[in-house]
Protein backbone atom coordinates (compact mmCIF):
# COMPACT_ATOMS: atom_id res chain seq x y z
CA UNK A 1 0.00 0.00 0.00
CA UNK A 2 1.26 3.46 -0.90
CA UNK A 3 2.17 5.42 2.24
CA UNK A 4 0.27 8.35 0.73
CA UNK A 5 -2.95 6.42 1.29
CA UNK A 6 -2.18 5.04 4.74
CA UNK A 7 -5.43 5.59 6.70
CA UNK A 8 -3.93 7.81 9.38
CA UNK A 9 -2.17 9.97 6.78
CA UNK A 10 -5.38 10.36 4.77
CA UNK A 11 -7.32 11.25 7.91
CA UNK A 12 -4.74 13.85 8.84
CA UNK A 13 -5.05 15.45 5.42
CA UNK A 14 -8.85 15.34 5.50
CA UNK A 15 -8.70 17.06 8.87
CA UNK A 16 -7.48 20.11 6.94
CA UNK A 17 -10.75 20.36 5.05
CA UNK A 18 -12.96 23.26 6.05
CA UNK A 19 -16.63 24.00 5.54
CA UNK A 20 -16.11 26.39 2.63
CA UNK A 21 -15.59 24.19 -0.43
CA UNK A 22 -13.46 24.80 -3.46
CA UNK A 23 -15.75 26.26 -6.13
CA UNK A 24 -15.29 24.79 -9.59
CA UNK A 25 -17.92 26.45 -11.75
CA UNK A 26 -15.60 26.24 -14.73
CA UNK A 27 -15.81 22.43 -14.73
CA UNK A 28 -18.26 22.60 -17.64
CA UNK A 29 -17.91 25.95 -19.46
CA UNK A 30 -21.17 27.66 -20.32
CA UNK A 31 -23.09 26.94 -17.12
CA UNK A 32 -22.21 30.24 -15.46
CA UNK A 33 -25.27 32.36 -14.75
CA UNK A 34 -27.79 29.57 -15.34
CA UNK A 35 -30.37 28.84 -12.62
CA UNK A 36 -29.22 25.79 -10.69
CA UNK A 37 -30.90 23.83 -7.90
CA UNK A 38 -28.90 23.07 -4.76
CA UNK A 39 -27.86 19.49 -4.05
CA UNK A 40 -25.28 17.68 -1.94
CA UNK A 41 -23.57 14.30 -1.86
CA UNK A 42 -21.57 12.37 0.71
CA UNK A 43 -18.29 10.74 -0.31
CA UNK A 44 -18.37 7.95 2.33
CA UNK A 45 -15.09 6.45 3.46
CA UNK A 46 -14.49 3.35 5.55
CA UNK A 47 -11.42 1.32 6.46
CA UNK A 48 -11.35 -2.28 5.24
CA UNK A 49 -8.25 -4.41 5.52
CA UNK A 50 -6.11 -1.43 6.59
CA UNK A 51 -7.09 0.46 3.45
CA UNK A 52 -9.55 3.33 3.09
CA UNK A 53 -12.33 2.68 0.59
CA UNK A 54 -14.95 4.93 -0.99
CA UNK A 55 -18.53 3.67 -1.18
CA UNK A 56 -20.29 4.15 -4.52
CA UNK A 57 -23.85 3.47 -5.62
CA UNK A 58 -25.19 2.46 -9.01
CA UNK A 59 -28.60 3.74 -10.07
CA UNK A 60 -31.25 1.41 -11.54
CA UNK A 61 -31.57 1.59 -15.31
CA UNK A 62 -35.30 2.20 -14.77
CA UNK A 63 -34.74 5.67 -13.27
CA UNK A 64 -35.82 8.66 -15.36
CA UNK A 65 -32.67 10.63 -14.54
CA UNK A 66 -29.11 9.31 -14.13
CA UNK A 67 -30.21 5.77 -14.95
CA UNK A 68 -27.42 3.23 -14.56
CA UNK A 69 -24.92 5.86 -13.42
CA UNK A 70 -22.41 5.39 -10.62
CA UNK A 71 -22.57 8.09 -7.97
CA UNK A 72 -22.12 8.96 -4.32
CA UNK A 73 -25.28 8.95 -2.17
CA UNK A 74 -26.91 12.35 -2.37
CA UNK A 75 -29.62 14.44 -3.92
CA UNK A 76 -31.56 17.67 -3.99
CA UNK A 77 -31.74 19.92 -0.94
CA UNK A 78 -35.11 19.74 0.83
CA UNK A 79 -36.69 22.76 2.56
CA UNK A 80 -36.19 21.15 5.98
CA UNK A 81 -32.43 20.79 5.44
CA UNK A 82 -30.84 23.54 7.51
CA UNK A 83 -27.42 23.02 5.92
CA UNK A 84 -26.21 21.30 2.79
CA UNK A 85 -24.35 18.84 5.00
CA UNK A 86 -27.79 17.85 6.35
CA UNK A 87 -28.84 17.11 2.78
CA UNK A 88 -25.83 14.84 2.20
CA UNK A 89 -26.37 12.94 5.46
CA UNK A 90 -30.13 12.61 4.99
CA UNK A 91 -29.71 11.27 1.47
CA UNK A 92 -27.04 8.80 2.60
CA UNK A 93 -29.46 7.51 5.21
CA UNK A 94 -32.32 7.25 2.73
CA UNK A 95 -30.26 5.61 -0.01
CA UNK A 96 -27.85 3.26 1.78
CA UNK A 97 -29.06 3.14 5.39
CA UNK A 98 -26.09 5.05 6.84
CA UNK A 99 -27.22 6.85 10.00
CA UNK A 100 -26.11 10.52 10.21
CA UNK A 101 -24.84 10.00 13.75
CA UNK A 102 -22.51 7.24 12.54
CA UNK A 103 -20.66 9.53 10.14
CA UNK A 104 -17.66 11.65 11.07
CA UNK A 105 -17.77 14.57 8.65
CA UNK A 106 -14.39 16.00 7.71
CA UNK A 107 -15.68 18.95 5.73
CA UNK A 108 -16.74 20.18 2.33
CA UNK A 109 -14.59 19.33 -0.68
CA UNK A 110 -15.99 21.00 -3.79
CA UNK A 111 -19.03 22.83 -5.14
CA UNK A 112 -19.66 22.41 -8.85
CA UNK A 113 -22.40 22.60 -11.50
CA UNK A 114 -23.83 19.67 -13.43
CA UNK A 115 -25.35 19.69 -16.89
CA UNK A 116 -28.54 18.26 -15.34
CA UNK A 117 -29.14 21.64 -13.68
CA UNK A 118 -27.75 21.24 -10.16
CA UNK A 119 -25.15 23.00 -8.03
CA UNK A 120 -23.69 20.09 -6.09
CA UNK A 121 -21.58 20.29 -2.93
CA UNK A 122 -19.49 17.25 -1.99
CA UNK A 123 -18.89 16.40 1.67
CA UNK A 124 -16.37 13.83 2.84
CA UNK A 125 -17.10 11.62 5.84
CA UNK A 126 -16.08 8.33 7.39
CA UNK A 127 -17.98 5.53 9.10
CA UNK A 128 -16.70 2.48 10.94
CA UNK A 129 -16.67 -0.81 9.05
CA UNK A 130 -18.25 -3.37 9.30
CA UNK A 131 -21.60 -1.63 8.91
CA UNK A 132 -24.96 -2.96 7.80
CA UNK A 133 -25.51 -0.78 4.75
CA UNK A 134 -28.88 -1.37 3.09
CA UNK A 135 -29.57 -0.10 -0.42
CA UNK A 136 -32.93 1.52 -1.10
CA UNK A 137 -34.14 -0.54 -4.09
CA UNK A 138 -36.14 2.39 -5.47
CA UNK A 139 -32.94 4.41 -5.91
CA UNK A 140 -30.00 2.00 -5.77
CA UNK A 141 -29.31 -1.06 -7.89
CA UNK A 142 -25.95 -1.90 -6.31
CA UNK A 143 -23.36 -0.65 -3.82
CA UNK A 144 -19.63 -1.27 -4.07
CA UNK A 145 -16.43 -0.10 -2.40
CA UNK A 146 -13.20 0.95 -4.12
CA UNK A 147 -9.81 1.42 -2.39
CA UNK A 148 -8.47 4.97 -2.69
CA UNK A 149 -5.14 3.66 -3.94
CA UNK A 150 -6.91 1.85 -6.80
CA UNK A 151 -8.57 5.08 -7.91
CA UNK A 152 -5.19 6.83 -7.84
CA UNK A 153 -3.56 4.17 -10.05
CA UNK A 154 -3.07 5.58 -13.58
CA UNK A 155 -3.78 2.12 -15.00
CA UNK A 156 -7.44 2.46 -13.99
CA UNK A 157 -8.12 6.08 -14.91
CA UNK A 158 -8.27 8.26 -17.99
CA UNK A 159 -9.46 11.67 -19.13
CA UNK A 160 -11.75 11.95 -22.14
CA UNK A 161 -12.92 15.04 -24.00
CA UNK A 162 -16.67 15.52 -24.29
CA UNK A 163 -18.79 18.37 -25.61
CA UNK A 164 -21.99 19.85 -24.25
CA UNK A 165 -23.93 22.69 -25.83
CA UNK A 166 -21.06 23.22 -28.24
CA UNK A 167 -18.41 23.50 -25.51
CA UNK A 168 -15.67 20.91 -24.86
CA UNK A 169 -14.73 19.78 -21.35
CA UNK A 170 -12.69 17.04 -19.68
CA UNK A 171 -14.38 13.91 -18.39
CA UNK A 172 -12.56 11.96 -15.64
CA UNK A 173 -13.14 8.20 -15.89
CA UNK A 174 -12.20 5.46 -13.40
CA UNK A 175 -12.62 1.70 -13.86
CA UNK A 176 -13.14 -0.88 -11.13
CA UNK A 177 -14.20 -4.52 -11.61
CA UNK A 178 -16.67 -3.81 -14.38
CA UNK A 179 -17.90 -0.50 -12.96
CA UNK A 180 -17.22 2.79 -14.72
CA UNK A 181 -17.11 5.94 -12.57
CA UNK A 182 -17.45 9.08 -14.68
CA UNK A 183 -19.38 12.34 -15.06
CA UNK A 184 -19.81 14.55 -12.01
CA UNK A 185 -18.80 11.70 -9.69
CA UNK A 186 -15.60 11.07 -11.64
CA UNK A 187 -14.77 14.74 -11.31
CA UNK A 188 -15.40 14.64 -7.54
CA UNK A 189 -13.03 11.68 -7.26
CA UNK A 190 -10.36 13.59 -9.20
CA UNK A 191 -10.70 16.59 -6.88
CA UNK A 192 -10.46 14.36 -3.80
CA UNK A 193 -7.33 12.67 -5.11
CA UNK A 194 -5.80 16.05 -5.93
CA UNK A 195 -6.61 17.29 -2.44
CA UNK A 196 -5.05 14.22 -0.81
CA UNK A 197 -1.95 14.75 -2.96
CA UNK A 198 -1.64 18.30 -1.65
CA UNK A 199 -2.67 19.99 -4.90
CA UNK A 200 -5.05 22.93 -5.03
CA UNK A 201 -6.92 23.55 -8.26
CA UNK A 202 -7.99 27.13 -7.61
CA UNK A 203 -7.25 30.09 -5.36
CA UNK A 204 -6.92 28.11 -2.14
CA UNK A 205 -10.62 27.76 -1.43
CA UNK A 206 -9.95 24.76 0.79
CA UNK A 207 -9.71 26.34 4.21
CA UNK A 208 -8.58 24.82 7.49
CA UNK A 209 -11.15 23.98 10.13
Amino acid sequence: MSSRFAPDRVRQRLGELGWEPAVHFDRVPGLEGRPLRQAAVLAPLCEVGQKLHLVFTERPVSMRQHSGEVSFPGGRRDPEDERLSDTALREAHEEIGLLPGDVELYGSLVRMPTISGYEVTTFVGEFIHPYDLVANPAEIEEMFMVPLEHLADPAFQRVETRSWDGVSYDLHVYEFEGHTIWGATGYMVSVLLDFLAGRRLDEGRWTAK
